[in-house]
């Protein structure tokens, strides 16, 4: 059998219109073991007879990273350099452990700026009934200007948010009578090379940036870097936190990568209630939320929301 031809991962070779998919994605006990490992959070999961099981609703954020790669079906994901600039995340629907879903997706845009060849992949999970529940949009720098290392620099923001000290006293829960100005409880985590291994696709072994030293050498970088996506992933396990169940089927978060992060680097997230706003359903409620490391920098911020 003559195996499959991958495209370069290059800005020449996107163009606006590509298709990717349908591609299956079950929801099976080792595909949630694995991204509960890779992103320390075993938040749908339980203790039976010393057994790691899954329960409840599938993390949302576990499969928003299969959909962001889908376009590795048609690129040669050993030769991805580029780096991911911004996430964009909304939620429609809870999915159970065990479901089926349907990925899909589409270069919907790129663009040129300031030297620099940007993508826009839009991807849609539809479970087995055919409904929406979970659409992305990612934003990735495919070209690098000459003389510009990867993992310098920084991507601008969809609007300002400024990380700022907050009080000691912090809620744990955000409801729709949450006042603005409100503090968040903090979320902190720390990326090991090994989880950061697993989430890039070791089964696969993908080699790059993320899991390859000399690679990330080559690069420019000093060490491997974490994926953008893995701080995404962290702020929607904050957000879940926060919000609830209701995060699942309202939710939305829009997240942008400041800066790179290293194995061993501690994160911690922070946030604040920007606004409340009423709808016939409810009430929806806007968190703005920064990831800060041990030293004090800045490696990403954002804002979500969820109706209440």
């Amino acid at each position: 059998m003559t195996p499959p031809t991958f495209k370069d991962p290059t800005y020449e070779n996107v163009y606006i219109g590509e298709t990717f998919g349908p591609v299956d994605l079950v929801l099976d006990d080792f595909f949630l073991r694995s991204y509960a490992y890779a992103l320390d959070d075993y938040s749908g999961m339980r203790i039976v007879d010393g057994m790691v099981q899954p329960v409840g609703a599938v993390p949302s954020h576990m499969i928003v990273s299969d959909l962001m790669q889908i376009f590795l079906t048609v690129y040669d994901r050993d030769k991805v350099v580029g780096l991911h600039q911004k996430e964009e995340v909304i939620h429609y629907k809870p999915v159970p452990v065990g479901a089926k879903l349907t990925l899909t997706g589409t270069y919907v845009d790129k663009y040129m700026k300031r030297g620099k060849g940007y993508t826009v992949l839009e991807s849609i999970a539809r479970d087995e009934e055919g409904d929406i529940v979970i659409l992305q949009r990612s934003t990735e720098v495919m070209r690098m200007p000459e003389g510009v290392k990867v993992g310098t620099g920084s991507a601008e923001p969809e609007r300002r948010v400024s990380p700022r000290a907050l009080p000691a006293e912090r809620a744990g829960r955000v409801t729709a009578q949450t006042p603005v100005g409100t503090a968040l409880r903090s979320m902190t985590k720390q990326v090991r090379q090994a989880q950061m291994s697993v989430f890039t696709g070791a089964e696969f072994h993908k080699q790059g940036i993320h899991t390859n030293l000399e690679i990330a050498k080559k690069a420019g970088l000093r060490e491997c870097i974490a994926q953008g996506m893995m701080e995404s992933c962290w702020a929607s396990q904050y957000l879940a936190g926060l919000f609830g169940e209701s995060f699942l089927s309202t939710g939305r978060h829009f997240s942008t990568y400041l800066m790179p992060i290293y194995p061993k680097d501690v994160i911690t997230i922070e946030g604040i209630v920007t606004s409340r706003e009423p709808l016939d359903g409810g009430t929806s409620v806007e968190i703005e939320y920064w990831l800060i490391n041990q030293d004090g920098q800045t490696t990403a911020v954002g804002f979500g929301a969820a109706v209440l």
